[in-house]
């Protein structure tokens, strides 16, 4: 359950006579300061350690004023990495930080105990673009120059860490293991960037540089650090012979990524017999985080099923008026969560709109919901798009707490009593199982 927990601080003082100090450790971070640009004032603050890739009960949610501003308290009993939009951080108990973020990592500011690690994060890299690749940007004329490219800017990146004087041994080890797996992302990822046409070939020829620091991050602790999740993710692919040969992971990493297969099963679709083989799944489980994301996530998905009760989400129109979701129901509801920057997502757009106009004077309302935390993109967008539906916008956190929007397209069929019906409802592009859908839900 995700929450924001605030401290009255009061100061302690030893009488005379108290005898020896016994000052407890601390178990608390400080933040305060001003979140721009997130589309709300209530925004989530992500745990980012290794039982993320599981679930997100371990997040916090920032509550801020109207114009971002925010001053809280938060208990933290060992040194983790969070997330704010693309900032990632990395907080200390003791940390007494005061930042300003945008949705631009690089225009972060930090202050205060925990600024030197936080103001070196700002240029982490991110492993869907290919890390130390920039999305295509740094790419030559072959791999191997490619590679001499990636491996100097590895080397500065290195430097600067090395350069740190206010971090901790533990934080100088995870983003070593960073660098080092953000080298193998770079590496297999420009078969990607470069159109690669043979790439049985490429793996082959890449594979001697990738299985060494594969093996290098074959370490429990580098599970923490997200693009470490990434790239070991290959040794549990169908790639895994050619990457991950002749390395024997620990029972602990290995835990992770048969959890990860059924958490992905439940992202992807809802029965109350999946939910039963997850559970009785979680019951096996060692490692006590890994059990509660697993069993979160269960629970969760279980509000999910067929009958239950919609969860109402907030949307804002083009013109700024404020409804519910819950507003709309008398009629069946199928809703098309999207945004500007997704590719997918725009591919379906037409098939949704065409299905509109297919279904046009029936008892469906077709709900287009914009998830993006830009409005004025949003807004642009549309500007030079001609659409027939009205358009929504909603930055509701129930969209990823409780409907558990983790990607887009998404699409959600709701009954006239507001009742679920699939929450991972066919794509418009499906046109055969949708209107199947559609028409029983009529015709009941």
């Amino acid at each position: 359950m995700k929450k924001t927990i605030y401290f009255l601080l009061a100061g302690c003082f030893c009488l005379a006579g108290c005898g020896q100090d016994h000052t407890e450790p601390a178990t608390t971070v400080h933040l305060k300061g001003q979140l721009t640009d997130m589309g709300t004032v209530d925004v989530p603050m992500r745990y980012d350690g290794a039982s993320s890739l599981l679930g997100n009960s371990r997040d916090i949610l920032l509550h801020t004023d109207s114009a971002g501003y925010f001053d809280t308290i938060v208990t933290i009993k060992e040194p983790a990495y969070y997330s704010i939009c693309r900032n990632t951080l990395y907080l200390t108990p003791g940390d007494d930080l005061t930042l300003k973020i945008t949705q631009s990592n690089q225009e972060a500011e930090f202050q205060g105990t925990g600024a030197e690690a936080n103001n070196y994060m700002k240029y982490r890299l991110f492993p869907k673009g290919g890390s130390f690749l920039e999305a295509g940007g740094n790419l030559r004329g072959s791999f191997d120059a490619t590679k001499a490219l990636i491996d100097s800017l590895a080397a500065e990146r290195q430097k600067q860490l090395d350069g740190l004087t206010n971090v901790s041994a533990t934080f100088k080890e995870l983003e070593t293991a960073r660098i080092r797996a953000d080298v193998a992302n770079s590496y297999i990822c420009y078969g990607s960037y470069a159109r690669v046409e043979d790439r049985a070939a490429f793996t082959a020829q890449i594979a001697p540089y990738v299985q060494p620091l594969l093996a290098g991050l074959n370490n429990d602790a580098y599970l923490d650090v997200a693009v470490v999740r990434d790239v070991l993710s290959y040794a549990f692919s169908p790639m895994k012979d050619q990457w991950a040969s002749g390395i024997e992971f620990s029972p602990h990493i290995s835990e992770l990524y048969r959890s990860a297969e059924w958490i992905e099963k439940l992202n992807s679709q809802v029965t109350k017999q999946l939910t039963d083989s997850v559970t009785a799944y979680a019951a096996t489980l060692n490692d006590s985080s890994f059990k509660a994301e697993v069993i979160a996530k269960v629970e969760q998905s279980g509000k999910l099923l067929p009958g239950h009760p919609a969860f109402d989400i907030e949307l804002e129109d083009t013109e700024g008026n404020t409804i519910h979701l819950s507003d709309l129901k008398g009629n069946v509801l199928y809703v098309d969560l999207w945004a500007t920057w997704c590719g997918p997502c725009k591919q379906e757009s037409p098939y949704f709109e065409k299905l509109a106009k297919a279904y046009a004077g029936k008892a469906v309302t077709f709900v287009p919901v914009s998830t993006d935390t830009n409005q004025k993109a949003w807004l642009s967008y549309l500007a030079h798009e001609k659409k027939a539906l009205k358009q929504y916008n909603s930055v509701d956190t129930s969209l990823r707490t409780h409907w558990e929007i983790h990607y887009i397209p998404r699409f959600l069929v709701i009954d006239k009593n507001f009742n679920i019906v699939d929450a991972y409802a066919p794509r418009p592009s499906e046109k055969e199982k949708i209107t199947a859908l559609l028409d029983r839900l009529l015709a009941e």
